[in-house]
């Protein structure tokens, strides 16, 4: 019940960032540029995060949740297929 429960609460969060995107469509190129700026230097993970929350209305905080870990690691994972098509 408790795994049904967090698995619900990550969704819950990423369905609150997806929504913010579609209200601010600009919110998207910016996540990808903070990404791209970011993805190879050491700690690019805490970087990009930070960054996000620094430069545009979805915040991260400190403490990541496993949404805000899955929600990086989506956005890295983002740019680097897009790197790797061209």
């Amino acid at each position: 019940m408790a795994s049904e429960l967090n698995q619900q609460r990550i969704i819950d969060e990423f369905l609150r960032c997806f929504r913010k995107m579609l209200m601010e469509p600009e919110l998207s190129g910016e996540l990808v540029r903070i990404a791209k700026e970011h993805i190879n230097e050491p700690n690019a993970f805490q970087k990009i995060a930070e960054e996000v929350s620094n430069q545009t209305t979805l915040k991260i905080p400190e403490e990541h949740s496993e949404a805000d870990r899955l929600f990086i690691k989506l956005l890295m994972d983002t740019v680097k297929s897009d790197v790797n098509l061209y």
